[in-house]
């Protein structure tokens, strides 16, 4: 070592070795700046050009530090150099380092830098000793050859350790690699001078045509210069892409930050970047996340794991380490010349929810919150599916009896807050593994989570039938409802969803027609009842379109005079095969299915033609039933068949019931008022067997009352009847209302009736209902009844 310092020190200009230095450092730090851009580019021309400049830049770098060197050496003798072997050395250096720059860029691995930073380190070696031989002196060369290897190995070892750290990852290790280089280049030439001893000989001559100091000193200038220039554009380049890459960078993080969903930007498995949406979603900076794994966010996923082609479901970590449902997919980029992977990240809790609202929706009531007919149809059918043997349950079908009259009566945004209402007693008297469904309109149904034991069962109806029985308080209106409800169990009434609803079905019908209010168990006979009655429903239909109907007509008379008053309507039907059906039978089902409207109309207009053959002193009455008031056209209606007949409204008289006016008070009220007008007469019929019958009198346009049968029939004998029918009669004529007993049978009943004050007799004494031809012929036989 001491040896080396004083060859550097005593036989060098340190002024030309200060110079060597300086070439050689901008020369490797262009070689470097220049490599990096190699594997910048794309296009293989690019890369090739900037290949080629940087094998040239690092040959010619460390040719003209040899030389410079070689002009800072002292021999004390007269020198010169070879032209062709000067040139030579070029064009070894150029040779050896073109193949071991070929070998790092072909071979971007760590044996390929190690072999290739080798053959560098070689051309240092070869360009040196060319050199060497290129140079004359008036004397002998003698040579260490120990000395040599060193300087030769030397030159190999730090031309691979540049290579491999001029790669290495971390940018402060990266800025060693030059100055590895610049030691591999001053190392090898000074060494190799080290090695180096001259004995002056006189006999030796330098050759002609040899290039002096002068020639060589403008040849390493004009090298120096290239090298100085070349420099300069490295330098140039390297402050471009540094700041290409921050404006790449830049854009990045703005078009990362503008996106909705989470981006991560990875290299390899290391997170190098992410998105302002991701930061909200982790409720984390990116300062923390910056440099992490990428398992920190995503568990048991790397990189490699994210497709490319379609999204994957997986689970991101938050700040808390709570589990977020995210959907993941990838894309691969190029940032500064290095791939990485983008990851967009979409946070799936919105979805999951709005899915999980749209299942809701799609299977439960959204009036109510319970469960609708589709999630009900997919419970039984799942029910059906899942059993096994003899393995039973129960469905309760329930109907609301009353509700229509409330929804009609106090509009539907009462009837809707009834429903809701009903649904909570529901689920209070369920269990909760019971299916408790709304299937439409005011029909519910129960699916029974377990226990099939009919006590249980018939149990849970009463409890239902009496909470739902029980008064509704609703904005300060009381409601009263009530419920029938229907019973099937499977497998014994059903082996199939539809056949189990239809005889759950079938029970709930029986149940109305027991009364309402109760429960009924389905039975076999229950089928043939049931399709008893829809035969009876389509012969009616049938009926109405053939008019298969008549009118009889019960004459009502004077009961002081005996003289006749007019009759009143009774309709009756003759099937073709059941011969005659009772009122009683197919009036409650026209006004259950609806067709008592036209049934009615039709029974006014036949009314209202017949009574035009009477005496023009008589009237006819007809009843209305209350659902004919539930139609807000019925005075219009009214009035229309009066046009159309020609009968005057004097001689109309309608009867109605307290079934009317408990529905919607005003309405009907305003109805009765406009048939006022037409001078139309307003009968209550049936009085006496109502609760409220007294306020109706006095709020309500009546021009008549009608005493009920069950009343008539039990005097003068049964003492209560009496009283009932006198309180009635002097009630009537306190208000100047005119008052008909119905059912008088007996010439007792007859007298008694009459002596209490009533004014209209109305009965089998006087006549039964008969067609028109045969009341036509009673009017015109006698004026008076009671002596006919």
């Amino acid at each position: 070592m001491h040896q080396l310092y004083a060859c550097i020190t005593e036989q060098h200009d340190l002024r030309f070795v200060a110079v060597a230095a300086i070439i050689c450092a901008l020369g490797t730090y262009s070689t470097f700046a220049i490599g990096r851009q190699v594997f910048r580019e794309q296009a293989w021309q690019e890369r090739l050009a900037w290949w080629a400049t940087g094998v040239v830049t690092t040959s010619v770098a460390i040719w003209a530090t040899h030389f410079v060197a070689m002009l800072a050496y002292e021999p004390s003798l007269e020198i010169g150099f070879s032209i062709s072997l000067t040139g030579a050395s070029l064009l070894v250096a150029v040779l050896l380092v073109g193949s071991g720059a070929g070998l790092v860029v072909a071979r971007p691995t760590l044996p390929g830098r190690i072999f290739g930073g080798g053959l560098i380190g070689l051309a240092i070696g070869a360009m040196h000793y060319t050199g060497m031989s290129a140079y004359f002196v008036q004397g002998t060369l003698h040579w260490d050859v120990r000395t040599v290897v060193v300087s030769v190995v030397i030159g190999i070892v730090l031309g691979s350790l540049s290579m491999v750290v001029g790669f290495h990852p971390r940018r402060t290790v990266r800025r060693l690699a030059p100055l590895l280089l610049l030691a591999a280049v001053c190392g090898t030439h000074f060494i190799g001078m080290d090695a180096l001893t001259i004995s002056f000989d006189p006999s030796v001559a330098i050759p002609g045509g040899s290039m002096n100091t002068t020639i060589l000193s403008l040849l390493t200038a004009n090298a120096a210069l290239l090298i100085l220039g070349v420099s300069l554009i490295a330098l140039r380049l390297w402050r471009l892409n540094k700041l290409r890459h921050e404006a790449e960078s830049q854009r990045l993080r703005d078009l990362a930050d503008i996106a909705v969903e989470g981006l991560l930007i990875c290299a390899g498995d290391t997170i190098t970047g992410i998105n302002h949406s991701l930061e909200r979603v982790l409720c984390l900076p990116r300062e923390e996340l910056i440099g992490a794994p990428l398992q920190r966010l995503l568990p048991d996923l790397t990189a490699a794991d994210i497709p490319l082609s379609h999204e994957l479901d997986a689970i991101l970590l938050d700040a808390a380490g709570e589990r977020v449902p995210v959907r993941v997919i990838a894309q691969s980029i190029v940032i500064k010349a290095k791939p990485h992977t983008v990851v967009a990240v979409r946070d799936q809790r919105e979805r999951l929810r709005s899915e999980a609202e749209m299942h809701r929706l799609a299977h439960h009531d959204t009036l109510t919150g319970l469960a609708n007919r589709r999630r009900f149809n997919e419970a039984l059918a799942e029910r059906f599916a899942t059993r096994h043997g003899e393995d039973a349950f129960a469905l309760l079908v329930l109907d609301l009896d009353r509700f229509k009259s409330v929804n009609d009566t106090s509009g539907h945004g009462m009837g809707d807050a009834l429903l809701c209402r009903v649904a909570r007693r529901l689920e209070r008297a369920t269990h909760a593994d019971d299916l408790v469904v709304r299937l439409g309109g005011d029909e519910f149904a129960i699916l029974k989570g377990g226990g099939t034991k009919l006590g249980e069962i018939q149990a849970l109806a009463e409890r239902v039938i009496d909470l739902l029985g029980r008064p509704f308080l609703i904005d300060g209106h009381v409601l009263n409802i009530g419920a029938s409800v229907g019973i099937a169990l499977a497998p014994s009434d059903g082996t199939t969803p539809e056949h189990l609803m239809g005889s759950a079905d079938l029970a709930l019908y029986g149940a109305k027609e027991d009364g309402r209010g109760r429960y009924r168990v389905f039975e076999d006979g229950m089928n043939a009842r049931i399709q008893a009655r829809r035969s009876l429903e389509m012969d009616l239909r049938r009926a109405i379109a053939r008019q298969e109907f008549t009118l009889h007509y019960q004459p009502q008379v004077d009961a002081r005079t005996g003289a006749y008053d007019g009759a009143e309507a009774l309709i009756r039907w003759h099937h073709p095969e059941r011969g005659v059906v009772s009122p009683v039978d197919f009036i409650p089902l026209a006004e259950e299915t609806g067709l008592i409207g036209p049934l009615g109309e039709w029974v006014l207009r036949t009314a209202c033609t017949d009574a035009l053959t009477w005496p023009a002193h008589l009237t006819v009455a007809v009843n209305l039933s209350p659902v004919q008031f539930r139609d807000a056209r019925l005075a219009t209606t009214i009035r229309g068949i009066l046009a159309e007949t020609g009968l005057p409204g004097s001689r109309l008289e309608v009867e109605i019931t307290e079934g009317s006016l408990l529905q919607d008070e005003q309405r009907t009220l305003a109805i009765l008022r406009e048939l006022r007008t037409l001078g139309i007469r307003i009968s209550m019929d049936d009085f006496g067997t109502g609760y409220s019958s007294l306020s109706y009198l006095r709020r309500f346009p009546f021009d008549k009352i009608k005493i009920d049968q069950s009343f008539v029939r039990q005097t003068p004998e049964d003492k209560d009847s009496a009283a009932i029918v006198r309180a009635i009669a002097m009630l009537g004529t306190s208000l100047g209302l005119k008052t008909t007993a119905e059912g008088v049978e007996t010439q007792a009943q007859s007298e008694f009736i009459t002596d209490e004050g009533c004014d209209q007799l109305q009965g089998y004494l006087i006549s039964r209902p008969v067609p028109l031809e045969a009341i036509t012929a009673l009017f015109a036989s006698s004026p008076l009844a009671l002596t006919a």
